[in-house]
């Protein structure tokens, strides 16, 4: 009997808990309707110290350029999918999530779009290229340092020019990843017939990569002989090393 007793009153209890977290929700969604945004909170995903927009930009996006002040308007009124639509807008934002709460409070999260390389096309055409392979404007505001590919760049969204965009994607990041080679290497060259070909930041010569398989193994040779085979060599007299032909190295001597 007292088990019972002990068993209602924890059911009940429970019941009553619910009824006012109810009554709480309630009662907050009705004082919700009627809280005006009172401030702003803008925070900018930088990724790799990108600075292409700053927090007056996402306030300009915000306030639809003045048209649409947020500032004193009702909470339930801003339209938040709006604002997020209004900010993508934007050629360098990659994502943006905007949030209210019960204080009055906007907060704002965007991120940036995050270049990878930066590309000159043979028609004179300069831009940036993201990590999945998205085309970035060159932007008045900011300039990051970024390996630079030339040449017979993809230029459409078939799937041979999305796997010749990888391709490259995967070749920078090989580079970069080790720091030799990020500190060697400044621009490479993307050659009609489908070859890279790296232009070293030391000498006057030319790195003839041919595709970007086997990226391991190729580079290794480099490797190789830049740290021995110069021990032996003047490696001034030479103009092309090859590494497209698997397990070798041609070097061609200047003329």
């Amino acid at each position: 009997m007292k088990q019972n007793i002990i068993k209602g009153l924890k059911v009940a209890g429970i019941f009553i808990i619910a009824i006012l977290f109810a009554a709480i929700l309630i009662t907050a969604k009705v004082s919700m309707g009627e809280v005006v945004c009172n401030e702003i909170e803008v925070k900018i995903v930088k990724g790799d110290d990108v600075r292409f927009i700053n927090q007056q930009d996402v306030l300009d996006y915000i306030n639809n350029n003045g048209q649409s002040l947020v500032i004193n308007q009702r909470i339930k009124d801003i339209d938040k999918s709006e604002i997020e639509l209004r900010i993508e807008k934007n050629s360098y934002v990659a994502n943006a999530e905007v949030f209210t709460n019960f204080e009055g409070k906007i907060k704002v999260k965007v991120e940036q779009k995050n270049p990878i390389y930066r590309a000159f096309n043979n028609n004179g055409v300069s831009y940036y290229v993201d990590q999945f392979g998205g085309n970035i404007p060159i932007s008045s505001k900011f300039t990051p340092r970024l390996i630079v590919v030339t040449g017979y760049l993809p230029e459409n969204s078939s799937e041979e020019a999305k796997s010749k965009t990888q391709e490259i994607i995967n070749l920078v990041n090989f580079i970069e990843a080790d720091e030799f080679w990020d500190a060697m290497i400044g621009k490479f060259y993307l050659a009609k017939n489908g070859d890279f070909i790296l232009y070293p930041k030391i000498s006057e010569h030319k790195v003839i990569l041919g595709s970007a398989d086997n990226l391991e193994e190729k580079f290794k040779y480099l490797n190789i002989f830049y740290k021995e085979a110069i021990k032996k060599v003047d490696w001034t007299k030479y103009n092309t090393i090859n590494l497209k032909y698997k397990g070798q190295i041609i070097c061609t001597k200047n003329n």
